[in-house]
């Protein structure tokens, strides 16, 4: 059998298999037992951003980051709504660590209460709005904020696929606001558009 038969006939198996299990039809997705009342959710994010220039002013550092936001939530209410605006509040905390690319090397990390209101009456496709306020301390020095202290605000939405009951992927957008909230100067701070993407789990 020729080298060339064989990469043909492999080819062609993982075709099949490809085909064979996107026409599987996947289990039911429950999410009223997904997102019950007691539920405990652990997810990890990571994503990254740059400063945008919202604010109009007329000189912007060169702020660019990497970050990681591991998750820990508990599902304090049951499901609300009905329909397509059937309804999820998931309170919960956010550590926040942020590795800064420019304009150097530098590093934000912190704590944050978060809450994200999950729309549960699509199927798998739950999309949601967040909100995370927090703060922590930073090494990064710019003109736009120059203390070791800093507040970190976000808010945002995105879209979790849930693979299974209990495990989900999600990608997301959050603007984020970084500044010291007055208590050294300058505290002029900057804002930043961010991606996200990650995955979390539900636990009974």
């Amino acid at each position: 059998m020729s080298d060339d038969y064989r990469r043909r006939g492999g080819s062609a198996a993982l075709v099949m298999v490809a085909v064979l299990a996107l026409a599987c039809p996947a289990p039911a997705f429950d999410p009223e037992a997904t997102f019950a009342r007691g539920t405990v959710i652990f997810g990890l994010q990571v994503g990254g951003g740059v400063a945008n220039n919202i604010e109009g002013h007329r000189t912007l550092s060169d702020v660019s980051f990497l970050n990681a936001t591991p998750r820990l939530s508990y599902l304090l209410f049951s499901p609300f709504g009905s329909g397509l605006l059937r309804s999820v509040l998931e309170p919960g905390v956010e550590g926040w660590f942020q590795y800064y690319l420019s304009p150097r090397e530098a590093t934000g990390e912190g704590l944050k209460v978060a809450m994200r209101y999950h729309l549960i009456g699509f199927g798998r496709l739950v999309p949601y709005l967040e909100a995370t306020a927090g703060a922590g301390g930073t090494s990064l020095r710019v003109k736009e904020i120059d203390s070791a202290f800093t507040f970190v605000l976000e808010a945002g939405g995105g879209l979790s696929y849930f693979m299974t009951d209990s495990v989900a992927l999600n990608v997301g957008y959050r603007f984020q606001h970084i500044s010291n909230g007055h208590t050294s100067n300058p505290n002029r701070g900057f804002n930043s558009d961010t991606g996200i993407g990650g995955v979390s789990f539900y636990f009974k």
